[in-house]
């Protein structure tokens, strides 16, 4: 899928009220897009009205049904309504100015929210109200002077709502989106690296957990391209689960997590050489070959399900492009 000018930073699945699956893609053209997920086509004329980088995208609802995009770019936050592409208000007025990471969830009385995350400087994780546009409480402050540039949002076993961040020191961390505290500790404490991906899940067994993909900024000791890291941590405990993925990646490692046709949950990552790998979430063993077709490297990933249940991945990267592949078992 073709029609952005520049680097595609984000996509993101959801439906429109009249149940068509659709994808949002943003990119470094400062446009926001949506395309039909069952054709590829886009749907109407690209969402214009940031002026600088659009970081990040993500969907939600409102509590009267009606389906959001939230963007996040080097100017701040934008709604649009899903179904008409039109702007929802004014842009969100946040600290920082830029943001990196938006995600978007609902609290445990109901209340839909968008989560998101701006600068060092700040360090703020803020929570607002995705019906209003108004932000809930004070921010939430990162505790380390680094970026938070990856942000979702999951349910821990007895159901409280929570967000995962993860930050350019290498620590991800575990909130509850009821108070904006933290959870957790960093999860990992690998100072010289970057949460370059992160997501959650569940395994078979119904255990939630996030996904992290880590890279090194630097060579490793024999000169050779460095080795990037999946890690899966418990949701509820925050604890890891088992040995981490090594990925031969120099500089991204993007993951997302979703269902295979047989119910099977599996991890896709995708790395600088433009290759998507599907792992089992239960046993982390590659399932298959690497998918192959983008020609630079992946820097996001999404997954969804077609209008006749088909799951799939989607992925976008430097080449400008957007591809959709089946997960089909």
């Amino acid at each position: 899928m073709k029609g952005h000018t520049d680097r595609v930073e984000a996509v993101a699945v959801g439906k429109r009220s009249d149940g068509k699956p659709v994808i949002v893609s943003g990119a470094y053209d400062k446009t926001v897009r949506i395309w039909d997920l069952n054709t590829g086509k886009a749907l109407g004329r690209p969402l214009i009205g940031h002026k600088g980088e659009v970081y990040d995208v993500a969907i939600g609802k409102r509590s009267d049904g009606t389906p959001v995009i939230v963007s996040a770019a080097a100017d701040g936050i934008r709604l649009w309504n899903l179904n008409t592409g039109k702007p929802l208000g004014k842009p969100l007025k946040t600290r920082s100015g830029l943001i990196y990471a938006v995600t978007t969830g609902r609290r445990s009385n109901g209340t839909p929210v968008i989560v998101s995350s701006g600068d060092a400087l700040t360090r703020d994780v803020e929570i607002w109200n995705l019906n209003t546009g108004k932000l809930i409480g004070k921010p939430s402050v990162n505790p380390f002077a680094f970026t938070v540039t990856q942000l979702v949002t999951g349910k821990r076993s007895d159901g409280t709502p929570v967000f995962v961040t993860g930050a350019t020191n290498g620590r991800a961390r575990i909130w509850n989106m009821n108070t904006g505290k933290p959870l957790s500790g960093s999860l990992s404490r690998c100072g010289t690296c970057l949460v370059e991906g992160l997501a959650v899940g569940k395994r078979s067994d119904g255990t939630p957990v996030a996904v992290s993909g880590d890279i090194s900024p630097y060579p490793a000791t024999d000169g050779s391209v460095p080795r990037s890291s999946i890690r899966i941590w418990n949701l509820d405990t925050g604890k890891p689960i088992g040995d981490s993925i090594t990925v031969k990646s120099e500089a991204s490692i993007e993951v997302v997590v979703g269902k295979r046709s047989d119910g099977s949950p599996v991890i896709v990552s995708g790395d600088d050489d433009g290759n998507l790998s599907v792992w089992d979430l239960d046993t982390g063993e590659r399932i298959g070959e690497p998918l192959t077709g983008h020609t630079r490297p992946i820097v996001a990933l999404a997954t969804g399900q077609r209008s006749d249940g088909t799951p799939v991945v989607i992925s976008s990267g430097l080449d400008k492009t957007i591809r959709v592949w089946s997960l089909g078992a």
